[in-house]
């Protein structure tokens, strides 16, 4: 056995250790209630025994969806996506890039929620102007009599007017050579079948010439298409403009419970379709309100009479599905006390009756006053409402006065520093016509989206973005002493690499990233049992998330590795390939001048297509530092060996090694 001897870098050996040193590895929020006195419940309010449900709130049983695992060291920062405004600016210079936008909040100026909307959607494209880019414009609409959208020429032109910038029409496909700093709007969306069936082979005609993808139609995704899914895969990077990313962080807030009380008043209908969000809803809230013909089928739920044509079908277990979890959380539910109603023979003609004193021949149709009463005063000691769905019954005729009320009496609670969210046409009008521009009101009027999502369900459109890193990591409660020169091992696998050069070299700090939890489990807890002060694994794609985790390091970055990539993630059809322009340009930006890039595999076409990356997209600032005449490295230059190296070494078959330096 060689014997390892440091040379020119203290990671850099030419005696390799045939054998590694021996190593194991371990295989409610809210506590008050409502009311200090139950025997003060008003009329319409359900509880149990005290054996059952009570109105003390206990902390719940369910957990918020996360997207990453949290840890110790980290401290939640910004969202789970990638986001223009998050992206360096400077690289958008020269770059053709493509937004994705909503036409439909392009077109409706009327309502304050949309124009705020579209404000941030026109910001979005002329950032990107500004910062010198090509932009081209995806989006279908609706050839109407409308002037506006007559043709793709008119649409442009209302464009123009709107960004007070020249938009010229595009047709798909079309190489234009144009001036940094251009806007193109292409073809209508609508006149392609490829857009709805998210065809790769439109989608990549689409991403034609494009090298970086902007979603801001975040009301689009929930859905599968081209043009927000699929064009993804052929960019190298796929960001969410400045409207997507605040209508994202909205909803991540909806679902965020550290601020109780928390209260839901949850109108409409169709419950059979909802159940899964209901359920969600009543396992994150502190209380429930049910108005619309949602409440009916909780009152019958609740063994309490209701006319059956106001009933929906088969969906007793689904009710009492939502009940269970609310009677496990001991959370209280409530319901209207009274009803508007209209005649049958007269619409016009409207009473006010008890929600079980409904005289035959007069039905339902808004909710009554002193059921919001009650809505005044039970939330009149929370942080945070959910209003999502109108409390209209909408079973004679549209009746939103309802709605007004109750939109004066969430602003009223606004002001008292209660944060309110705001879903649906009919709840985000009442909420707009009374506030413009309260911070404490967001008002989400997608609410496909918002269903889809408090269903558990992964919204496409978000899943096609590059995942960001959303936490501040606390180096210093991570390393002992942050400030030593940083080796990053990309792809880190079980760790062995890592655990042996932290114990040779310790004078330096190892990170390993790497996407399978499991394995950095595993080598946490070895960390933990070996008591390295120099060693930390974080779980996460590094391809999307290099540079947000290693920019925020103290020390320098010196070497970075990227040893033994499953051959098939270096397929240019695989979206997540690992060596990718994105990780690259990461890696060069953050590597100290003279900085070392080691790449190596047992399959040669890999470490040639990783070598040729970083020669392509490293701005001229690596070359590769390889004894003259020689392609690839005789020996590893560490002293260490990855579990495969040794196992491709052992069937006796070759390792391709390269070593690419920084140069300025």
């Amino acid at each position: 056995m060689h014997t390892a001897t440091t040379l020119r870098d203290p990671y850099i050996i030419h005696a390799v250790s045939v054998q590694p040193d021996s190593l194991k590895l371990p295989s409610c929020l809210f506590s008050k209630s409502f009311y200090k006195n139950r025997n003060s419940l008003p009329i319409g309010c359900f509880h149990y025994s005290s054996k059952h449900i009570s109105l003390l709130m206990q902390p719940p049983r369910y957990t918020s969806t996360c997207y990453f695992q949290k840890e110790n060291s980290l401290k939640e920062t910004s969202l789970p996506v990638q986001t223009l405004s998050g992206f360096p600016i400077e690289k958008l210079n020269g770059e053709v890039v493509l937004v994705r936008i909503d036409t439909n909040l392009v077109l409706n100026t009327s309502n304050s929620y949309d124009k705020s909307s579209l404000e941030r959607t026109i910001f979005t494209i002329k950032y990107l102007y500004s910062a010198k880019a090509r932009v081209l414009i995806a989006t279908r609409w609706a050839e109407s009599e409308d002037p506006r959208t007559s043709c793709q020429k008119s649409l442009s032109d209302y464009l123009s007017s709107l960004l007070q910038l020249r938009v010229t029409p595009l047709q798909l496909g079309t190489k234009q050579e144009a001036e940094e700093g251009s806007i193109f709007l292409l073809e209508n969306l609508a006149n392609f079948s490829g857009e709805l069936a998210n065809c790769p082979r439109f989608s990549k005609k689409l991403a034609h010439c494009v090298t970086i993808f902007v979603d801001d139609a975040f009301s689009l995704s929930h859905r599968m298409l081209a043009s927000t899914v699929g064009v993804a895969g052929f960019c190298h990077v796929s960001l969410a403009g400045f409207n997507f990313e605040k209508e994202l962080s909205d909803l991540l807030q909806l679902v965020d419970t550290t601020t109780p009380p928390y209260f839901a008043i949850i109108g409409g209908d169709n419950f059979s379709k909802k159940a899964p969000a209901l359920q969600l809803i009543a396992s994150k809230c502190d209380g429930l309100f049910f108005i619309g013909k949602l409440a009916f089928q909780i009152m019958k739920g609740l063994n309490l009479s209701v006319p059956h044509h106001f009933l929906e079908k088969n969906v007793t277990c689904e009710v009492e599905k939502l009940i269970q979890i609310a009677q496990d959380r001991e959370v209280p539910i409530f319901f209207p006390t009274d009803f508007v109603c209209a005649k049958n023979t007269d619409h016009e003609l409207s009473e006010i009756f008890g929600s079980d004193e409904i005289l035959t021949g007069w039905t339902p149709v808004d909710i009554g006053p002193k059921s919001l009463e009650k809505i005044s005063s039970v939330i009149s000691s929370c942080k945070k409402i959910l209003w999502i769905g109108p409390p209209s019954l909408r079973l004679l005729k549209e009746d939103t006065s309802g709605a007004s009320h109750l939109a004066a009496i969430l602003h009223k609670s606004s002001n008292n520093g209660c944060e309110i969210f705001s879903a649906g046409n009919i709840p985000c009008n009442a909420m707009g016509q009374i506030s413009r521009s309260s911070s404490q009101i967001k008002l989400l009027k997608n609410t496909t989206v918002l269903w889809e999502f408090l269903k558990g369900r992964t919204l496409p459109g978000i899943a096609a973005l590059d995942k960001a890193y959303p936490y501040a990591i606390r180096w210093d409660s991570v390393f002992s002493d942050p400030s030593l020169p940083l080796v990053v091992d990309i792809g880190s696998g079980n760790g062995l690499f890592l655990f042996q050069m932290a114990k040779k070299v310790k004078d330096s700090n190892f990170l390993g990233l790497e996407m399978n939890k499991k394995l950095v489990s595993r080598c946490r807890n070895g960390v933990l049992l070996s008591k390295l002060k120099n060693l930390h694994f974080i779980s996460t794609n590094a391809t999307s998330s290099f540079g947000p985790i290693v920019s925020s390091y103290p020390g320098k970055l010196v070497l970075a590795t990227i040893q033994c990539p499953n051959p098939d993630f270096n397929k240019g059809i695989y979206r997540w390939k690992m060596v990718q322009r994105t990780l690259v340009e990461a890696i060069i930006d953050l590597l100290a001048i003279k900085g070392k890039v080691f790449l190596q595999s047992d399959v040669e076409a890999v470490t040639i297509e990783m070598r040729e990356q970083f020669i392509t997209y490293g701005k001229g600032k690596v070359v590769i530092d390889v004894e003259d005449g020689e392609e690839w490295m005789e020996e590893n230059p560490f002293g260490v060996r990855t579990d495969w190296e040794l196992h491709t070494i052992a069937r006796g078959n070759p390792m391709y090694r390269t070593m690419l330096r920084k140069i300025g």
